[in-house]
């Protein structure tokens, strides 16, 4: 029976739990060709077991695997196995550039490779300048059928089911086991290779019981999910927010986690696989809230929505609630099951939140950074705050470190047990964050009398202005992003070298829909038009925050692949 008290030791005891708990019950749905594929909870932990089996009699551990590859079973597998075989599993982006993957893979001396099939031809042609690996393993489609019979050849070249078939036979024909007893669950089991907006790539050492602390504190707040609920994966499952709330999490409560057939088919398998729940990041969140838009539009339905938010908002006030009956069309739109948005990554607007809300779909917003593995805040599913990225996750501590006493922001800086080791081969950076256990995430915010934390912006965006006053461009960035000209915003300060006055200047790449519908059609209009609902923008605001330029661009921002703009790139 589910234990809200639950408290999470080791990934595998963790799975041998959901096992018990859950035993046939699907925990992954996935397209096969033709077919629906479940695995379930008794299969997942059969399929760790086997697999770290195998990779412990290879020599695994204490060695580095690097994996690479798009989401699916034997992908997570191959992830949960090397830690329980006392491996080092480092999930790379399968979007680096060919020469950062082999960078990455020497610079960690990694013993192992663990790649989809895409990256055959990169690891055939350029084998020579990987001097310290030992093995590639091919994340071929996984075959329920293998039977240890058909054995393991020992060999350079390995397929996953030929090291699943290793495990088979070796846990039905041989005394091998797995030290659950004696396995460290804190030294270094995880590296993580940030994708920051920085454009310094730091290696994020984690160890087993970072990631445990997370799933701890995760219980008792999201239990609201049930056996009942399905989710879709679609974020890139080698960033640790998907695979911790997304992949991990879910499995507390014996929730169903559908695997997306990638970004291009996320809206047919949302209508396939009817979630109920989804993580997402805020770029995608508002995606799909501009999709409502355009339909609601196009339908002409614009005043008969306004007409439903409010009568909706009424009817709440009088604890009658018919929001999922009345806009079943919208909900339709998402698979007709959807419940909760839990959006992370970045900050949501908060009209988009409350946009979400009126539809009859939760959005709680959460905050974190890899480094904490990634979880240290979230607005509890049974509370309403879209202005605040949460309360502090249970076990941890949160002082905000002022410049002066007076300040209302400061510096956060958080403790617990789900706070890294270390920067890969970077004492200096480590020591630069981390003191005594306590973590310097790099953001100013505040905590209200609630205990709710609020975000004001990145340490390293902060424009300073002459007179000594700061301006956060992620607050600009709010506000303008609201205009329905704008699809996405960038706001940077710009020193005259001559003076050293700083001027606000805003980055703006145009909606080109709205563009044509105001009859926009040359860059001159746009820019005129833009700069109006900008000059709006700062009667509201505080002189010193004025935006005192715009800039329009005539292509998007570049991105991570957590849909975060590289702020580094940006020329202007």
């Amino acid at each position: 029976m589910y234990d809200p008290n639950y408290k999470v030791t080791s990934l595998y005891s963790y799975l041998e739990r959901n096992k018990t708990l859950y035993g046939d019950k699907a925990v992954f749905k996935f397209n096969k060709k033709d077919e629906v594929v479940e695995v379930s909870y008794n299969d997942l932990f059969t399929l760790v077991h086997n697999t770290a089996l195998a990779l412990k009699e290879v020599g695994v551990a204490g060695k580095k695997v690097i994996l690479i590859g798009d989401t699916s079973v034997q992908w997570i597998v191959s992830y949960l196995a090397t830690v329980a075989a006392d491996g080092i599993i480092i999930p790379l982006d399968p979007n680096l550039l060919e020469d950062e993957i082999i960078k990455f893979t020497n610079k960690t001396e990694a013993a192992i490779v663990v790649h989809g099939p895409a990256f055959d031809k990169l690891f055939a042609e350029r084998e020579s300048e990987l001097t310290t690996v030992e093995k590639f393993v091919r994340l071929d489609k996984l075959t329920f059928t293998m039977t240890p019979e058909e054995g393991y050849v020992e060999d350079r070249r390995n397929s996953f089911n030929n090291i699943l078939a290793l495990g088979n036979y070796l846990a039905e024909n041989s005394d091998a086991f797995l030290d659950t007893e004696n396995h460290d669950t804190e030294k270094l089991a995880i590296l993580l290779f940030t994708s920051g907006t920085t454009g310094s790539s730091k290696g994020v050492m984690l160890c087993e019981k970072n990631i445990c602390a997370v799933l701890t504190g995760i219980n008792p707040v999201f239990t609201v999910i049930t056996e009942n609920d399905v989710l879709l994966s679609v974020l890139p499952i080698y960033h640790t927010y998907e695979m911790s709330a997304g992949i991990l999490a879910p499995m507390l409560y014996g929730a169903t986690i559908c695997i997306s057939d990638g970004i291009k088919y996320v809206s047919k398998n949302i209508k396939q696989f009817k979630p109920t729940v989804m993580t997402l990041v805020p770029l995608f969140a508002n995606q799909l809230y501009k999709t409502i838009q355009k339909t609601i539009q196009k339908q002409g339905k614009e005043k008969t929505l306004a007409f439903g938010v409010k009568l909706t908002r009424f009817l709440n006030a009088l604890h009658i609630d018919v929001r999922r009956k009345l806009f079943s069309q919208v909900l339709e739109g998402l698979g007709g099951n959807i419940k909760y948005f839990v959006v992370g990554g970045a900050a949501l607007n908060p009209e988009v939140a409350n946009a979400f809300a009126d539809f009859g779909i939760k959005v709680t917003q959460g905050y974190g950074i890899t480094e904490c593995a990634p979880l240290i805040s979230v607005v509890p599913f049974n509370e309403n705050n879209p202005a605040s990225c949460g309360k502090l996750m249970p076990g941890m501590q949160i002082l905000i470190d002022k410049a002066k006493p007076e300040d209302s922001f400061g510096e956060i800086v958080v403790k617990g047990d789900n706070v890294m080791l270390g920067y890969y081969e970077n004492e200096e950076e480590t020591a630069a964050v981390l003191n005594n256990g306590w973590f310097r995430t790099g953001d100013y915010g505040y905590v209200d009398d609630k205990g709710y934390i609020y975000i004001t912006g990145r340490k390293k965006n902060v424009i300073v202005l002459q007179g000594g006053k700061n301006v956060f461009p992620e607050e600009l960035e709010e506000y303008i992003s609201n205009v329905k000209l704008v699809e996405e915003v960038v706001v940077v300060g710009k020193e005259d070298k001559e003076t050293g006055a700083v001027s606000v200047i805003a980055l703006i790449y145009p909606n080109a829909e709205e563009c044509e519908k105001l009859g926009l059609t040359d860059k001159e209009a746009v820019h005129k038009a833009l700069t109006d609902e900008v000059v709006a923008i700062n009667k509201k605001l505080a002189s010193y925050k004025h935006v005192n330029e715009v800039i329009v661009r005539d292509e998007p921002f570049e991105k991570t692949p957590s849909r975060k703009i590289k702020r580094h790139v940006i020329t202007y």
